[in-house]
């Protein structure tokens, strides 16, 4: 009879423990790492009929605080136009100049697992008098082996939304 009385406090002091076991090992996920040079895989990416695409290079370098990306893009004379961004890791909102003086402002979060990483971005601007909003959301993915990067994007402006899936591979 005993043994039934302290089985209620034996489960309870189980749970208690696997709760905090379990959120441990959350926490000290391993976070995925982009770092590294990556190449725009056209034949792989969806993008929209706009042509409105990812960046034909991207340089990444990556530490527990903030990723920093260099995005090579194609301009419309067809010059390289390069866009910098720091992006905090920890949930603090970040501001990048990232095209010519406009400003985005941006809060990055991980999936429980550490595999994906969300940046969610809003750049305001002027255009004809009138100011605009654009808002984005990207969600960063690693392949099992580490050899490509997978960017969904997905940006709502006053003229409509557009979705591009945009798949880089790890240059050699």
């Amino acid at each position: 009879m005993k043994n039934l009385k302290t089985l209620p406090f034996c489960l309870l002091t189980c749970f208690i423990a696997g709760i905090f076991l379990l959120s441990s090992t959350e926490s000290s996920a391993q976070k995925s790492n982009f770092t590294g040079n990556w190449v725009f895989n056209a034949a792989k990416s969806v993008v929209p009929e706009n042509g409105f695409g990812g960046a034909t290079k991207l340089v990444v370098t990556q530490d527990d605080l903030n990723l920093s990306s260099d995005k090579t893009m194609k301009g419309r004379d067809g010059e390289d136009m390069i866009s910098k961004e720091k992006i905090a890791l920890d949930g603090k909102e970040c501001e990048n100049v990232v095209f010519g003086s406009m400003k985005r402002k941006s809060i990055a979060s991980w999936s429980a697992d550490g595999k994906i990483l969300t940046i969610k971005g809003v750049m305001v601007f002027d255009a004809n008098g009138e100011s605009m909003e654009i808002k984005s959301i990207e969600t960063w993915k690693l392949s099992a082996d580490l050899s490509s990067l997978t960017i969904e994007s997905s940006i709502a402006t006053p003229n409509g939304d557009m979705k591009s899936t945009n798949v880089y591979e790890k240059a050699k």
